[in-house]
């Protein structure tokens, strides 16, 4: 799979997680507070910074791909690596647009970071592993015609 195409399908995974954690935030706010949902307006500008936090987060997906085998301890350094530098994108673009003013704010963006990152992990997964699927049958059915 080309890299651009890895990099366009992560990120719209990830912008599209990102918006369905701010719908999730919406409505809990609305049972929460019995607020309209009129005072939980989003700027054009969020909805750039979605897409651009999508985009930034979808870079460090290529700490994955390597020639060699990867030892378990590796496997872990790198997942802590990618989870830590797609936090710290996560919050300095949240600071910057806004997402969060308090600490309840940047608690709540974290947990939806998490919510997040584990979804598209599943998804990556569930992808791969249908390609995965894809690709035995046509080599079965290449063995079976021999």
């Amino acid at each position: 799979m080309s890299k651009l195409k890895i990099w366009l399908e992560q990120t719209m995974m990830i912008s599209f997680a990102i918006l369905a954690g701010i719908v999730i935030e919406g409505v809990v706010f609305y049972f929460i507070d019995g607020d309209s949902l009129d005072a939980f307006a989003m700027n054009w500008y969020q909805l750039l910074a979605v897409v651009l936090t999508g985009a930034v987060c979808a870079l460090p997906s290529f700490i994955w791909f390597s020639e060699k085998e990867i030892t378990k301890a590796q496997f872990i350094v790198k997942l802590i690596i990618h989870c830590a530098s797609i936090y710290a994108v996560v919050s300095l673009i949240g600071w910057l647009f806004n997402w969060y003013s308090q600490l309840d704010g940047f608690i709540l963006m974290s947990i939806i970071y998490v919510l997040v990152y584990i979804f598209v992990w599943l998804v990556t997964l569930w992808f791969h592993r249908r390609d995965d699927n894809k690709i035995n049958k046509a080599l079965d059915e290449i063995r079976d015609e021999e």
